[in-house]
Protein backbone atom coordinates (compact mmCIF):
# COMPACT_ATOMS: atom_id res chain seq x y z
CA UNK A 1 0.00 0.00 0.00
CA UNK A 2 1.12 3.52 -0.64
CA UNK A 3 1.67 5.84 1.77
CA UNK A 4 3.37 9.37 2.29
CA UNK A 5 4.93 10.64 -0.28
CA UNK A 6 3.94 7.82 -2.51
CA UNK A 7 0.32 9.26 -2.48
CA UNK A 8 0.99 13.00 -3.78
CA UNK A 9 0.15 13.14 -7.01
CA UNK A 10 2.81 14.59 -9.54
CA UNK A 11 2.31 18.32 -10.89
CA UNK A 12 2.63 18.84 -14.42
CA UNK A 13 2.67 22.31 -16.50
CA UNK A 14 0.50 20.97 -19.04
CA UNK A 15 -2.13 20.16 -16.16
CA UNK A 16 -1.60 23.34 -14.95
CA UNK A 17 -3.04 24.81 -18.30
CA UNK A 18 -6.17 22.71 -18.34
CA UNK A 19 -7.20 24.59 -15.20
CA UNK A 20 -10.69 25.74 -15.18
CA UNK A 21 -8.89 29.13 -14.23
CA UNK A 22 -6.02 29.34 -16.44
CA UNK A 23 -8.46 28.06 -19.42
CA UNK A 24 -10.94 31.21 -18.07
CA UNK A 25 -8.01 33.55 -18.03
CA UNK A 26 -7.31 33.01 -21.97
CA UNK A 27 -10.56 33.17 -23.00
CA UNK A 28 -10.51 37.12 -21.11
CA UNK A 29 -7.46 37.74 -23.12
CA UNK A 30 -8.41 36.36 -26.70
CA UNK A 31 -11.66 38.53 -25.97
CA UNK A 32 -9.51 41.59 -25.16
CA UNK A 33 -7.02 41.01 -28.20
CA UNK A 34 -10.10 40.48 -30.48
CA UNK A 35 -11.67 43.76 -29.36
CA UNK A 36 -8.09 45.72 -29.98
CA UNK A 37 -7.90 43.77 -33.56
CA UNK A 38 -11.62 45.46 -34.43
CA UNK A 39 -10.71 48.58 -33.63
CA UNK A 40 -7.49 48.48 -35.49
CA UNK A 41 -9.16 47.07 -38.73
CA UNK A 42 -11.92 50.36 -38.21
CA UNK A 43 -8.91 52.32 -38.11
CA UNK A 44 -7.60 50.88 -41.27
CA UNK A 45 -11.14 50.84 -43.57
CA UNK A 46 -11.44 54.44 -42.09
CA UNK A 47 -7.64 55.84 -43.34
CA UNK A 48 -8.47 53.67 -46.42
CA UNK A 49 -11.59 55.54 -46.78
CA UNK A 50 -10.27 59.14 -46.34
CA UNK A 51 -7.14 58.42 -48.49
CA UNK A 52 -9.47 57.39 -51.48
CA UNK A 53 -11.83 60.49 -50.88
CA UNK A 54 -8.53 62.93 -50.86
CA UNK A 55 -7.15 61.16 -54.26
CA UNK A 56 -10.63 61.18 -55.73
CA UNK A 57 -11.38 65.13 -55.22
CA UNK A 58 -7.70 65.43 -56.97
CA UNK A 59 -8.79 63.60 -59.81
CA UNK A 60 -12.40 65.28 -60.30
CA UNK A 61 -10.84 68.81 -59.52
CA UNK A 62 -8.12 67.95 -62.60
CA UNK A 63 -11.04 66.39 -64.76
CA UNK A 64 -13.03 69.48 -64.04
CA UNK A 65 -10.72 72.26 -64.96
CA UNK A 66 -9.25 70.02 -67.89
CA UNK A 67 -12.78 70.14 -69.52
CA UNK A 68 -13.34 73.28 -68.65
CA UNK A 69 -10.18 74.57 -70.63
CA UNK A 70 -11.70 71.96 -73.58
CA UNK A 71 -14.94 72.94 -73.86
CA UNK A 72 -13.75 76.92 -73.80
CA UNK A 73 -11.76 76.05 -77.22
CA UNK A 74 -14.52 73.87 -78.28
CA UNK A 75 -16.93 76.83 -77.97
CA UNK A 76 -14.08 79.57 -79.35
CA UNK A 77 -13.40 77.02 -82.54
CA UNK A 78 -17.62 76.56 -83.02
CA UNK A 79 -17.96 80.57 -83.26
CA UNK A 80 -14.61 81.74 -84.86
CA UNK A 81 -13.84 78.43 -86.98
CA UNK A 82 -10.63 76.31 -86.23
CA UNK A 83 -8.04 78.11 -88.49
CA UNK A 84 -8.53 81.40 -86.89
CA UNK A 85 -7.97 79.74 -83.06
CA UNK A 86 -4.97 78.21 -83.92
CA UNK A 87 -3.06 80.49 -81.48
CA UNK A 88 -6.84 79.38 -78.77
CA UNK A 89 -5.22 76.08 -79.17
CA UNK A 90 -1.98 76.66 -78.54
CA UNK A 91 -2.84 78.23 -75.71
CA UNK A 92 -5.21 75.50 -74.39
CA UNK A 93 -2.63 73.01 -74.78
CA UNK A 94 -0.33 74.64 -72.79
CA UNK A 95 -2.73 75.24 -69.69
CA UNK A 96 -3.68 71.24 -69.95
CA UNK A 97 -0.35 70.66 -70.00
CA UNK A 98 0.77 72.78 -67.11
CA UNK A 99 -2.64 71.33 -65.10
CA UNK A 100 -1.38 67.81 -65.69
CA UNK A 101 1.62 68.56 -64.54
CA UNK A 102 0.49 70.09 -61.35
CA UNK A 103 -1.91 67.16 -61.29
CA UNK A 104 0.77 64.46 -61.34
CA UNK A 105 2.60 66.95 -58.42
CA UNK A 106 -0.16 66.82 -55.91
CA UNK A 107 -0.55 63.36 -56.35
CA UNK A 108 3.27 62.36 -55.67
CA UNK A 109 2.89 64.57 -52.78
CA UNK A 110 -0.83 63.43 -51.29
CA UNK A 111 0.95 59.97 -51.59
CA UNK A 112 3.73 60.38 -49.66
CA UNK A 113 1.76 62.12 -46.87
CA UNK A 114 -0.36 58.89 -47.37
CA UNK A 115 2.12 56.41 -47.17
CA UNK A 116 3.34 58.43 -44.10
CA UNK A 117 0.31 57.84 -42.33
CA UNK A 118 -0.54 54.78 -43.10
CA UNK A 119 3.13 53.64 -42.46
CA UNK A 120 2.86 55.47 -38.86
CA UNK A 121 -0.47 53.24 -38.65
CA UNK A 122 0.41 49.82 -39.34
CA UNK A 123 3.41 50.74 -36.83
CA UNK A 124 1.33 52.02 -34.17
CA UNK A 125 -0.93 49.21 -34.37
CA UNK A 126 1.96 46.88 -34.30
CA UNK A 127 3.34 48.47 -31.29
CA UNK A 128 0.07 48.28 -29.61
CA UNK A 129 -0.83 44.54 -30.59
CA UNK A 130 2.52 43.69 -29.32
CA UNK A 131 2.24 45.22 -26.09
CA UNK A 132 -1.06 43.71 -25.12
CA UNK A 133 0.35 40.42 -26.24
CA UNK A 134 3.42 40.83 -23.84
CA UNK A 135 1.24 41.65 -21.21
CA UNK A 136 -1.20 38.47 -21.58
CA UNK A 137 1.81 36.19 -21.74
CA UNK A 138 3.22 37.94 -18.65
CA UNK A 139 -0.07 37.49 -16.99
CA UNK A 140 -0.08 33.75 -18.39
CA UNK A 141 3.52 33.23 -16.86
CA UNK A 142 2.37 34.97 -13.50
CA UNK A 143 -1.37 32.57 -13.23
CA UNK A 144 1.08 29.70 -13.55
CA UNK A 145 3.54 30.18 -11.29
CA UNK A 146 0.96 30.84 -8.70
CA UNK A 147 -1.37 27.91 -9.65
CA UNK A 148 1.66 25.89 -9.42
CA UNK A 149 2.30 27.26 -6.02
CA UNK A 150 -1.27 26.37 -4.84
CA UNK A 151 -0.55 23.20 -6.27
CA UNK A 152 2.28 22.52 -3.73
CA UNK A 153 0.85 23.88 -0.81
CA UNK A 154 -2.54 21.44 -1.30
CA UNK A 155 0.80 18.62 -1.82
CA UNK A 156 2.41 20.18 1.05
CA UNK A 157 -1.08 19.64 3.18
CA UNK A 158 -1.98 16.03 1.92
CA UNK A 159 1.35 15.06 3.12
CA UNK A 160 0.70 16.48 6.53
CA UNK A 161 -2.55 15.17 6.74
CA UNK A 162 -1.12 11.57 5.76
CA UNK A 163 1.76 12.07 8.02
CA UNK A 164 -0.72 12.82 11.18
CA UNK A 165 -2.38 9.91 10.15
CA UNK A 166 0.59 7.63 10.29
CA UNK A 167 1.25 9.02 13.85
CA UNK A 168 -2.35 8.65 15.34
CA UNK A 169 -2.17 5.03 13.54
CA UNK A 170 1.23 4.18 15.46
CA UNK A 171 0.23 5.26 18.82
CA UNK A 172 -3.25 3.37 18.52
CA UNK A 173 -0.90 0.55 17.86
CA UNK A 174 0.91 1.24 20.47
CA UNK A 175 -1.57 1.46 22.36
CA UNK A 176 -3.05 -1.62 21.91
CA UNK A 177 0.26 -3.62 22.27
CA UNK A 178 0.59 -2.08 26.02
CA UNK A 179 -3.08 -3.18 26.60
CA UNK A 180 -2.68 -6.25 25.38
CA UNK A 181 0.33 -6.73 27.06
CA UNK A 182 -0.90 -5.58 30.35
CA UNK A 183 -3.66 -8.26 30.44
CA UNK A 184 -1.42 -10.98 29.12
CA UNK A 185 0.30 -10.14 32.51
CA UNK A 186 -2.70 -10.05 34.61
CA UNK A 187 -3.94 -13.34 33.11
CA UNK A 188 -0.49 -15.21 33.48
CA UNK A 189 -1.14 -18.00 36.44
CA UNK A 190 3.09 -18.75 36.32
CA UNK A 191 2.54 -15.31 37.93
CA UNK A 192 2.42 -16.29 42.20
CA UNK A 193 1.87 -12.67 43.87
CA UNK A 194 0.74 -9.21 43.49
CA UNK A 195 4.68 -7.72 43.69
CA UNK A 196 6.21 -10.22 41.30
CA UNK A 197 2.93 -8.94 38.90
CA UNK A 198 3.43 -5.35 39.45
CA UNK A 199 6.96 -5.84 38.96
CA UNK A 200 6.48 -7.60 35.50
CA UNK A 201 4.11 -4.63 34.70
CA UNK A 202 6.84 -2.11 35.33
CA UNK A 203 9.27 -3.57 33.41
CA UNK A 204 6.65 -4.12 30.07
CA UNK A 205 5.99 -0.84 30.49
CA UNK A 206 9.60 0.72 30.69
CA UNK A 207 10.45 -1.47 27.55
CA UNK A 208 7.51 -0.40 25.99
CA UNK A 209 8.33 3.11 26.20
CA UNK A 210 12.03 2.52 25.44
CA UNK A 211 10.56 0.94 21.97
CA UNK A 212 7.63 3.04 21.42
CA UNK A 213 9.59 6.42 21.33
CA UNK A 214 12.24 4.43 19.35
CA UNK A 215 9.19 4.05 16.48
CA UNK A 216 8.17 7.84 16.88
CA UNK A 217 11.52 9.16 16.49
CA UNK A 218 12.44 6.65 13.34
CA UNK A 219 8.88 7.69 11.74
CA UNK A 220 9.29 11.42 12.58
CA UNK A 221 12.74 11.06 10.70
CA UNK A 222 10.56 8.95 8.18
CA UNK A 223 8.31 12.12 7.76
CA UNK A 224 10.74 15.01 8.12
CA UNK A 225 12.66 13.15 5.22
CA UNK A 226 9.66 12.98 3.09
CA UNK A 227 8.76 16.58 3.96
CA UNK A 228 12.16 17.50 2.85
CA UNK A 229 12.11 15.41 -0.53
CA UNK A 230 8.85 16.81 -1.29
CA UNK A 231 9.70 20.29 -0.82
CA UNK A 232 13.17 19.81 -3.04
CA UNK A 233 10.88 18.40 -5.84
CA UNK A 234 8.65 21.36 -5.18
CA UNK A 235 11.66 23.78 -5.49
CA UNK A 236 12.99 22.22 -8.72
CA UNK A 237 9.61 22.40 -10.27
CA UNK A 238 9.32 26.38 -9.54
CA UNK A 239 12.18 26.65 -11.57
CA UNK A 240 11.78 24.67 -14.16
CA UNK A 241 8.64 26.91 -14.74
CA UNK A 242 10.43 29.82 -14.10
CA UNK A 243 13.13 29.56 -16.60
CA UNK A 244 10.39 27.97 -18.96
CA UNK A 245 8.71 31.94 -18.69
CA UNK A 246 11.74 33.79 -18.93
CA UNK A 247 12.42 31.97 -21.95
CA UNK A 248 9.39 31.79 -23.61
CA UNK A 249 8.82 35.80 -22.93
CA UNK A 250 12.42 36.37 -24.40
CA UNK A 251 11.72 34.75 -27.88
CA UNK A 252 8.19 36.42 -28.08
CA UNK A 253 10.05 39.51 -27.46
CA UNK A 254 12.72 38.59 -30.15
CA UNK A 255 9.70 37.01 -32.38
CA UNK A 256 7.63 40.39 -32.11
CA UNK A 257 10.65 43.36 -33.05
CA UNK A 258 11.35 41.23 -36.35
CA UNK A 259 7.31 41.23 -36.81
CA UNK A 260 7.53 44.80 -35.53
CA UNK A 261 10.17 45.87 -38.80
CA UNK A 262 7.70 43.31 -40.87
CA UNK A 263 4.65 45.33 -40.78
CA UNK A 264 6.43 48.59 -41.04
CA UNK A 265 7.82 47.78 -44.47
CA UNK A 266 4.31 46.26 -45.44
CA UNK A 267 3.09 49.29 -44.50
CA UNK A 268 5.31 51.40 -46.58
CA UNK A 269 5.00 49.08 -49.70
CA UNK A 270 1.72 49.48 -49.77
CA UNK A 271 1.03 52.87 -50.05
CA UNK A 272 3.16 53.45 -52.86
CA UNK A 273 1.38 53.06 -56.19
CA UNK A 274 -1.38 56.92 -56.25
CA UNK A 275 -5.16 55.69 -55.91
CA UNK A 276 -4.02 52.46 -55.27
CA UNK A 277 -2.76 53.00 -52.24
CA UNK A 278 -5.86 53.94 -50.64
CA UNK A 279 -7.06 51.32 -52.12
CA UNK A 280 -4.59 48.97 -51.09
CA UNK A 281 -6.70 46.05 -49.07
CA UNK A 282 -3.75 45.92 -46.67
CA UNK A 283 -5.03 44.00 -43.33
CA UNK A 284 -4.02 43.89 -39.69
CA UNK A 285 -1.82 40.55 -38.98
CA UNK A 286 -4.58 38.48 -38.25
CA UNK A 287 -2.21 36.42 -35.64
CA UNK A 288 -4.12 34.21 -33.08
Amino acid sequence: TKKGIDLIPQVKIEDLKQMKAYIKHLKKQQKELNALKKKHAKEHSAMQKLHCTQIDKIVAQYDKEKVSYEKMLEKAIKKKGGSNCLELKKETEIKIQTLTSDHKSKVKEIVAQHTKEWSEMINTHSAEEQEIRDLHLNQQCELLKKLLINAHEQQTQQLKFSHDRESKEMRANQAKISMENSKAISQDKSIKNKAERERRVRELNSSNTKKFLEERKRLAMKQSKEMDQLKKVQLEHLEVLEKQNEQLLKSCHAVSQTQGKGDAADGEAGSRDGSQASNSGLKPQQAN
